[in-house]
């Protein structure tokens, strides 16, 4: 007897869910557009960042030479978290672009050096990579930038920036990475660059009208490579997913103005955004660098007495009950839900992660798209407040819950 040819099935949702799970890995960076360093300068991506795919990182690649002159700096050694300065160079980047369904948005806006730092907060396993090579030697990984007068240092930073909430299970990143067609044909990046002040120096004490020049010479201009990290998902599949997009904002003006000029319990530190859910709020305090160009604002120092507590409220009441000088506790949890010791002057408030060795749960978020504009939805503490304190805070959030379309 014959038997009868059985026609296989569509897979499901389910089926293609966990195929997506197994079947997609990152391309690895890929080349996208180059932009020339100028000091203290907005620059942009003449053209949009390709959108035919999902991005996950995109990667910011640093490289120019710093010149000493004869009366050389003392070049900061930069927070503990990241052991160098360099990352204060960027001193803020911007995605931007035209969602199809969203309108314009702007989902990225953070300083590079605060970006730097939240990457080792939650990839406790990631080193932060910068090399230096001083007069023309070979580039040390890590190395630190030579005080010497005349001293040449050449410099090459890597900074990415994930564009998922980062320490979700693989399984989940591909739903909430940026989906490229989305954003067709319109999706840019600015980096606002610092000078040599951001690192300790004063304009006098680098050479060559203190320009960063090119990598390896005392001629042209630095440069800032922009890369991004695709996941290989076919065109099939990738229209199926319906992504989350996600935000991570950072205010600098609310909690500067708090801990400078303000001492009491329970302050506003910042009004925080509704309309999307939260995974994480970002708080970081400490004495500003001075003196440096205006418009450059870098931290000297990280300081855990000027913010004691810390919590966020809802309409003047208080959603995570915590008692004075509780931040040590919360440092302390926060310590075991990533891995690692907090270093003084940061804190997160994470709706998403938990403590152990699991991924975060994106689908924990705190349900802040379901707040209008007439909620206060803020983030307070307990301030002693000072002149010259700086802080700034980032707000985390996800726009939209992820789907598979039939």
């Amino acid at each position: 007897m014959s038997t009868a040819a059985v026609t296989p099935q569509p897979a499901g949702n389910q089926a293609v869910r966990a195929l997506l799970s197994r079947v997609t890995r990152d391309q690895g960076p890929e080349f996208e557009q180059t932009l020339v360093w100028a000091n203290t300068t907005q620059l942009s991506t003449p053209t949009s960042l390709r959108t035919d795919r999902k991005v996950k990182f995109i990667d910011l690649h640093i490289r120019a030479r710093i010149t000493n002159a004869a009366a050389p700096p003392t070049f900061q050694t930069g927070p503990s978290l990241l052991g160098t300065p360099l990352y204060r160079l960027v001193q803020q980047f911007t995605i931007r672009g035209q969602h199809f369904r969203y309108g314009a948005q702007s989902p990225l806006q953070m300083r590079g050096e605060t970006a730097a730092e939240y990457m080792a907060l939650l990839y406790p396993n990631w080193a932060p990579t910068f090399s230096v090579s001083v007069n023309g030697g070979a580039l040390v990984k890590s190395g630190a930038l030579s005080n010497a007068a005349n001293a040449t240092n050449d410099i090459d930073v890597t900074l990415p920036i994930p564009l998922f909430p980062p320490d979700i299970s693989p399984a989940d990143q591909v739903f909430h990475s940026l989906h490229g067609p989305d954003w067709a044909g319109n999706l840019y990046m600015d980096v606002q660059t610092a000078d040599p002040t951001a690192l300790g120096a004063t304009l006098a004490q680098i050479a060559n009208g203190s320009t960063l020049t090119a990598f390896g010479s005392a001629a042209g201009l630095g440069s800032i490579d922009i890369l991004t990290e695709r996941p290989l998902v076919t065109k099939e599949y990738m229209a199926k997913i319906k992504p989350a997009i996600l935000f991570r904002v950072q205010n600098f003006q609310q909690p500067t103005a708090t801990v400078s000029g303000t001492s009491g319990t329970g302050l506003k530190l910042a009004d925080l955004t509704v309309g999307k859910d939260t995974t994480r709020i970002f708080l970081k305090a400490g004495v500003q660098l001075t003196p440096t160009t205006g418009g450059v604002v870098c931290y000297t120092s990280l300081s855990d007495q000027i913010v004691t507590r810390t919590f966020f409220s809802m309409d003047n009441r208080n959603l995570r009950f915590q008692n004075s000088n509780a931040d040590g506790v919360l440092q302390d949890y926060l310590g075991r839900t990533y891995g690692r010791t907090i270093p003084a002057g940061y804190r997160v408030i994470d709706f998403a992660s938990s403590t152990g060795n699991g991924s975060a749960n994106p689908k924990a978020a705190f349900s802040s798209s379901k707040l209008t504009a007439a909620r206060k939805f803020e983030i307070d503490g307990d301030v002693t407040a000072a002149a010259n304190q700086i802080s700034e805070v980032v707000q985390e959030m996800l726009l939209g819950r992820p789907q598979l379309l039939g």
